[in-house]
């Protein structure tokens, strides 16, 4: 079983969870005294309650990160589905037995590539 001190290897969330899991065990520790002393039942419930803004922040921490890559690999797929378009209408007006048109193959084929990289980049692979 981990401890707690792995927890922070989580960030924010791990450090909430880690706070969390401290303030039970002074709540239970509290509860062993015949009457429970008001002013340290009110910290351990401040204490737990910034334990859980902490554990909410990260949360939001990691799914705005999460939004923002996903927001950068649609725009870079945008760009290269509006460079694959351009590329397609090139092909359409051009005579298959012209020049051009084996440049703009040749042309195609290293941006062909470069897509398979740059989305393989993307999707982290």
């Amino acid at each position: 079983m981990p401890s707690l001190g792995n927890l922070l290897a989580y960030g924010a969330i791990g450090l909430g969870l880690a706070l969390a899991v401290l303030a039970y065990l002074l709540l239970r520790k509290e509860q062993t005294f015949a009457r429970p002393r008001a002013q340290i039942l009110r910290a351990i419930y401040v204490f737990m309650g910034f334990s859980l803004i902490l554990s909410a922040a990260g949360f939001l921490g990691e799914y705005n990160k999460l939004q923002m890559n996903l927001n950068s690999s649609r725009s870079l797929i945008r760009t290269l589905m509006d460079l694959k378009g351009g590329k397609v209408e090139r092909l359409k007006q051009l005579d298959p037995n012209a020049v051009e048109y084996r440049a703009l193959v040749r042309e195609i084929q290293v941006d062909l590539v470069e897509i398979d990289r740059s989305l393989s980049d993307a999707l982290g692979e």
